[in-house]
């Protein structure tokens, strides 16, 4: 069997340092750039990746109220449509053609005026392109068996493959399916390795980082034995409440471990919103460095607090905050924080609100 050696890690990218990591088996999770991986071990190996952009559009809350949501399993161009509440806000989409792999994908305007159009066929109100609070694409990894007789047919159900000892190939399949996607990649490991004990995956049943101790009503207690500290634009320390959305944003997002983060936004003058109208307290900026690994601006506006996804120009301003944040907890220098501007500006011109597109408001 060969020895996988792969030099790259997070190490790698912020410190610029190598080094060789080794396992009995790699698991090639890598989404659209599957294949790229695949190469490594094989450059011979056939392609089984034909990706496909999928574009969604945030819209405001009234779009589709609390609870309530919309999906057209066949529109009359025979597409799925659906409209759902999403973190105060309305998600839609979707699309589905076919695109180049990209690290920074970008919704094109026509694909966002389908979505629109198709929504609008079922609502009593006018669907407007100046409602979009952001507009985004991702990179559909849809496989193709490559041990299947027929290359035909494009799967939309995931693929495990093992096309050279040691590294396993999970690819394709969906959001909605990743927990099945990932039991039968660990099992696909454990059979590759020959590893003992032979166990099937068994994290079922076990509880996420910040479930022990929870429950629904949990946010009552921040709400009740915290207050928000922040610093206002003269610098002067005020109090604010932990309001009931700030309260239930927390409990919800960390479980368990919420009243940390309410006491860096307690006793740490931490606690002004990143962004008005949105939930997002400067603490969880500071405990995500801490606690979580947080080693960028685009990491928090992205994937620790979503505001990118739901509203490109809230997340544009809070980007220096969140900056100034990240900086004096990992000791940035100047340098270091206009990089990091410059690449969240650059991540969030790849979402396209009403404000920071190029359009002709035409029906729309």
């Amino acid at each position: 069997m060969r020895t996988f050696s792969f030099m790259e890690n997070v190490s790698l990218k912020f410190t610029g340092k190598e080094f060789d990591a080794y396992a009995k088996v790699v698991v090639n999770a890598a989404g659209p750039f599957c294949d790229s991986v695949r190469t490594l071990a094989d450059k011979d190996a056939k392609p089984m990746i034909c990706p496909s952009s999928g574009v969604h559009v945030v819209l405001p809350d009234y779009y589709s109220p609390v609870g309530m949501g919309l999906i057209v399993p066949k529109t009359k161009d025979g597409r799925v449509v659906f409209m759902l509440p999403w973190l105060g806000r309305t998600v839609a989409g979707t699309t589905d053609s076919n695109t180049t792999i990209t690290m920074l994908p970008e919704p094109h305007e026509n694909e966002i005026e389908f979505i629109l159009d198709a929504i609008s066929d079922y609502l009593n109100i006018k669907v407007r392109r100046a409602d979009v609070l952001s507009a985004w694409s991702g990179i559909r990894p849809l496989a193709i068996d490559p041990k299947a007789k027929s290359t035909a047919s494009i799967s939309r159900d995931h693929v495990v493959t093992e096309d050279h000892p040691g590294l396993v190939t999970i690819t394709g399949g969906k959001w909605t399916t990743y927990r099945s996607m990932a039991e039968d990649a660990v099992d696909a490991a454990i059979k590759s390795g020959k590893l003992n004990p032979a166990n099937k995956c068994l994290t079922y049943n076990l509880q996420l980082i910040g479930a022990d101790g929870w429950d629904p009503a949990s946010f009552t207690v921040l709400a009740q034995q915290y207050v928000r500290m922040k610093r206002s634009h003269a610098g002067k320390v005020v109090p604010g409440a932990m309001d009931t959305a700030a309260a239930k944003h927390l409990s919800h997002a960390y479980g368990a471990l919420a009243e940390r983060v309410a006491a860096i936004a307690q006793n740490e003058n931490l606690g002004k919103r990143l962004a008005h109208g949105y939930p997002f307290l400067e603490a969880e900026v500071a405990y995500c460095a801490r606690e979580e690994y947080c080693e960028s601006a685009v990491d928090f506006v992205a994937r620790r607090c979503r505001l990118a996804f739901l509203d490109t120009d809230a997340a544009q301003r809070a980007l220096p905050r969140i900056i100034e944040i990240l900086a004096a907890e990992h000791k940035w220098d100047k340098s270091r924080q206009k990089q990091e501007l410059q690449k969240g500006k650059e991540f969030l011109e790849t979402f396209k609100s009403s404000k920071n597109a190029q359009f002709h408001d035409g029906k729309h």
